[in-house]
């Protein structure tokens, strides 16, 4: 087996500035993890580089279902989507019970202006 670090492609849908983008679950279901989940983090950010939002399991944001060993489940809440329309750029890594950090997922997110403010 090929070792796979690439993350995940995972661009949000397309949404209008100031909008409610929807909680999103995630199931890692691995036979290979014999670790536990410990963290989850997602970090967006605008064009300029500068941060919209930082979602952690730690803080606020994401809510980590279930940490066990090859059945990793957790929940990224909902959010209101930035105000200033662009295309944002955004990943997701998770660390687990050994330290390990990985980019599960990046990708960008697409904020249409908002018409009708």
């Amino acid at each position: 087996m090929a070792l796979e670090l690439k993350p995940y492609p995972w661009n949000w849908a397309t949404i209008t500035a100031g909008d409610t983008y929807p909680a999103e679950r995630w199931v890692e279901s691995e036979s290979d993890n014999t670790t536990t989940l410990v963290r989850v983090r997602i970090k967006i950010k605008d064009v300029d580089g500068a941060t919209f939002a930082t979602l952690d399991s730690n803080t606020t944001g994401i809510t980590i279902n279930a940490a066990t060993a090859g059945a990793w489940d957790w929940t990224v809440e909902s959010l209101t989507a930035p105000t200033d329309p662009g295309i944002y750029r955004m990943d997701m890594e998770w660390t687990d019970s050994a330290g390990v950090i990985f980019t599960e997922a990046s990708g960008t997110w697409e904020i249409l202006e908002q018409i009708t403010n």
